[in-house]
């Protein structure tokens, strides 16, 4: 066994990858493909660790840096990512080789580390551990006095270009727990999800409403926008927002409710409920890994 920092651009690797990837986690390599011709490129924010038995991978652990603010600070954390090792090379050490050697790339570069996953018991061994999480809830009066946001589309050329031009200069969602980058990530989880777009906030909402409860997961703004702005734009009236991140940047006023992610609930899958570790310092109190950047 060998395991070694591998770089997409070696002849063949992507290929071997990407086999090895769809076979712990079957259509994720359609997903990456699609969103590369979406201008999102897996490749360009990500670096394998790949362990191989007779010069085939066999497992690998990626990592891709985070720009996050963290309590108010600025800080790059490194994602672990697209863990698996193919089913007939389990339990001979694989896994663990390729987790040691992405580890010390992330000591030498991040004070920490996070990521999701549905087997939180093969990481604490390495010095992860659990974080609860919470979404922020609230009733809110109905309202619906502007134009309402329109349908955003990342296949639209335009839709896209707008999104890149925002997506470049995003603001943090939350001081206490916020992400501006890779956008990548992004497109990977939710090109397939409900998009739109509020032209005169310059703004692109992640959201889903059922009946009169909005679900908001993300806004990509230069300049967020604060809650009841969004509130007065959305395609129908609703009497309760769940915000699955921290609510200090949408000037919200909200209580904090327990909330697991389950399988689906990210684009690379898992098993059962997919809960967020991390190894590092991190912010204390209820916060929400923000589901497009779960991965």
């Amino acid at each position: 066994m060998t395991t070694s920092r591998r770089s997409w651009s070696e002849p063949g690797l992507r290929t071997q990858l990407m086999a090895l990837m769809d076979a712990v986690f079957p259509g994720i390599a359609q997903v990456i493909d699609r969103a590369r011709a979406l201008g999102a490129a897996w490749e360009d924010v990500t670096t394998p660790f790949v362990a191989s038995a007779e010069g085939e991978p066999v497992s690998q652990v990626s990592v891709m840096r985070f720009a996050m603010v963290l309590d108010g600070t600025p800080t790059d954390v490194g994602c672990l990512h697209a863990v698996c090792t193919h089913p007939a090379h389990r339990r001979r050490g694989h896994y663990a080789s390729a987790l040691r050697a992405a580890l010390a790339f992330c000591d030498e570069r991040y004070p920490a580390e996070l990521l999701c996953t549905a087997q939180p018991e093969l990481y604490e061994p390495f010095g992860f551990r659990l974080v609860d999480e919470h979404k922020a809830v609230a009733e809110v009066a109905p309202r619906l006095d502007r134009q309402p946001m329109r349908p955003f589309r990342l296949a639209d050329e335009a839709d896209r270009a707008v999104f890149q031009r925002l997506a470049s200069r995003r603001a943090p969602l939350s001081a206490r727990l916020g992400i501006t980058g890779p956008a990548a990530v992004f497109v990977v989880n939710e090109m397939d999800r409900p998009l739109f777009y509020a032209e005169d906030l310059d703004a692109i909402l992640s959201l889903e409403i059922a009946g009169d409860v909005l679900c908001l997961y993300d806004v990509v703004a230069a300049e967020l926008p604060p809650l009841e702005e969004i509130l007065r734009r959305l395609p129908a009236r609703v009497r309760r927002v769940e915000l699955f991140a921290c609510p200090d940047a949408l000037g919200m006023t909200a209580a904090a409710e327990p909330h697991v992610f389950v399988d689906g609930d990210d684009a690379l899958g898992g098993a059962g409920a997919v809960r967020l570790m991390v190894r590092g310092p991190f912010p204390e109190g209820p916060l929400m890994l923000p589901r497009p950047f779960r991965c």
